[in-house]
């Protein structure tokens, strides 16, 4: 027995030895623009992810690694979602409250159909669409691994739009504060309007941590809440996928092996975080080891992704992301400005 899990792991150590050593640099640049600039110019996700693809593109990567980093970006990847129910509090969760998930759900709904609309008139397939707008409207890059999980796109496709929507939240955490030095929104409406807009977590509080608490506080909170509809989007995806396979489409597969397994098991981790009262070391402690986890995840797919085979995408989806981008930002602050402004409509 312990010769047959020996053999297993053997294969996977040099492509996961290589995964966590690039993804320790990626750690090591993000820290070290934050102290010559004073913010995280690129976070370790992204770094992760171009320091991945620039040594897969630029440096013979031997046979011996693919094992690892295959385990690296599928296994991995993951453990890292289901490790993001470790974000929530009960008390965050109550919060929310009726405008929160109001907002939250309006967003999600705009940007799934404007990425579907989109995206066929450019003539790009529904998959691809769908892996930008499930990134663009819930958490970025593990939104777009969790929702895959259903659609079973290319790796290129998700490679892109990870990398896609990676380079455009990280232009919101710098572009909304200076927006709303011009704007000067009440500190309710501008972490409203980051926490419904801006892909990441990280980014949100990177935008909203300069201003107040409140701010942080409400960016963070609607955030967070967007992260939590993870399941029920992906579910509906699912159902979506059955549906078709139900019209005598192929490659559909059947609903066990479509069901995303690991998305069920992150919600079991937001229940237990819910219900439980984590020591906060300890779960201080679990949240760091998951951002280790998506870092190192995310150089395995970046070693995954060869240019040559990005490049027959062309600029189409770069301007699907784009049109995303600028119209999540949109609807974001016209709904912030409507349920967390002054004159909101009473009860709400």
């Amino acid at each position: 027995m312990e010769n047959n899990t020996t053999s297993r792991l053997l294969p996977l150590l040099p492509g996961i030895s290589l995964s966590v050593g690039l993804a320790l640099l990626a750690y090591g640049g993000s820290l070290l623009s934050k102290h010559l600039t004073g913010s995280m110019v690129a976070g370790p996700i992204l770094l992760a992810i171009l320091l991945g693809v620039l040594v897969r593109n630029l440096l013979p990567v031997h046979g011996r690694f693919e094992p690892g980093i295959h385990f690296s970006f599928r296994r991995l990847l993951r453990l890292g979602v289901i490790g993001l129910g470790f974000d929530f509090s009960a008390h965050e969760i109550l919060s929310v409250g009726l405008r929160g998930l109001l907002l939250d759900l309006l967003v999600i709904a705009f940007v799934y159909g404007a990425a579907v609309y989109i995206g066929r008139r450019r003539g790009l397939p529904d998959s691809l669409s769908l892996l930008l707008g499930t990134g663009t409207a819930i958490c970025g890059a593990s939104a777009i691994v969790a929702a895959n999980s259903v659609i079973r796109a290319r790796d290129e496709e998700v490679a892109f739009s990870v990398a896609t929507v990676t380079i455009f939240g990280t232009l919101s955490m710098f572009l909304f504060p200076l927006a709303n030095r011009l704007l000067h929104l009440p500190d309710p409406v501008y972490g409203a309007w980051a926490g419904s807009s801006i892909h990441e977590i990280g980014q949100v509080i990177g935008a909203t941590l300069p201003y107040s608490h409140e701010s942080l506080r409400t960016g963070t909170v609607l955030k967070l809440t967007r992260v939590a509809l993870l399941l029920p989007v992906v579910l509906l995806l699912e159902a979506m996928i059955i549906l078709k396979s139900r019209k005598g489409e192929r490659g559909q597969g059947s609903h066990a092996q479509h069901f995303p397994w690991f998305v069920a098991a992150f919600a079991g981790v937001v229940l237990m975080n819910f219900m439980v009262a984590i020591p906060a070391s300890l779960l201080s402690l679990l949240q760091k080891i998951d951002a280790g986890i998506l870092a190192v995840a995310m150089v395995g797919m970046g070693l995954e992704t060869h240019l040559s085979r990005l490049v027959r995408f062309g600029w189409k989806p770069v301007g699907l992301g784009f049109l995303l981008w600028v119209s999540v930002s949109g609807v974001g602050l016209a709904l912030a400005i409507l349920l967390y402004g002054p004159h909101r409509p009473a009860g709400v």
